[in-house]
């Protein structure tokens, strides 16, 4: 990569940055802040809350001269929970699921909570922190998202637990976990299939290239509780992940 594209993808990363930050500031104010306070004292107004974070990040996204994207997730409304899961190929990867699904509770690396703004609204919203390679976490990680399921919410997983290496074709493993605890609570399970967020802001470069396409689609949902075993249901949302980034 040319040196002038190298410095304007690390501007560009400044500016997302920096976006997050002075976006934040004002529509915490103005909007997120005083909606959960009243959903503290009113829980019926907590969808409101979730409506209004939904918009935030999807306005911070809207305006982002970087960003071209394509996103279509569609989740159906279930009266249990719901478990979307998704190959991880960018930091990219969260704010898009944070812009288009509301109430979405997201296992995330403990990393995204120290980013500034970013970490008040994964505390404020209830996303799930996990530590990276720590295995005991990950355990008390995983019953958290089978409580959050039995609770009816909408959990997000990336079962491949790491972004993938920029340009890798494919996903690697999944973990079985996640699939067992969606059988365990009957959900609805969503496969997202992310194309080209690493081409947008790649793993261990700080930069993010301007305009890279990007495309985003969920598939059509599956049941859990229709396979016998998690590794069973593992393999058929891995299948149909991999066919859905040869589309």
């Amino acid at each position: 990569m040319p040196k002038r594209v190298k410095i304007l993808a690390k501007l560009w990363l400044i500016y997302f940055v920096g976006s997050i930050g002075f976006i934040g500031i004002f529509f915490s104010g103005l909007f997120y802040f005083p909606v959960s306070i009243a959903a503290r004292l009113f829980p019926r107004l907590e969808p409101m809350r979730e409506r209004v974070l939904k918009r935030g990040v999807l306005f911070l996204m809207w305006a982002q001269p970087w960003y071209n994207a394509s996103v279509n997730i569609d989740v159906p409304h279930e009266e249990g929970g719901v478990l979307l899961v998704s190959n991880h190929r960018s930091h990219l990867d969260v704010f898009v699921l944070l812009s288009r699904v509301a109430g979405l509770r997201i296992l995330a690396k403990s990393a995204l909570f120290r980013i500034p703004f970013l970490s008040i609204y994964m505390r404020t919203s209830q996303q799930i922190k996990v530590e990276r390679n720590d295995l005991r976490d990950w355990v008390k990680a995983m019953d958290e998202v089978g409580r959050r399921l039995r609770l009816g919410e909408r959990v997000h997983v990336f079962p491949e637990l790491t972004r993938c290496e920029p340009g890798y074709e494919g996903v690697k493993a999944f973990a079985a976990a996640p699939f067992q605890a969606a059988i365990k609570q009957g959900a609805v399970i969503v496969p997202v299939v992310f194309k080209n967020t690493d081409g947008v802001w790649p793993k261990g470069d700080p930069g993010i290239n301007f305009r890279a396409p990007v495309a985003v689609r969920s598939l059509a949902p599956i049941r859990a509780a229709e396979y016998s075993n998690a590794f069973q249901l593992r393999d058929e949302v891995t299948k149909r992940i991999q066919q859905g980034l040869q589309v």
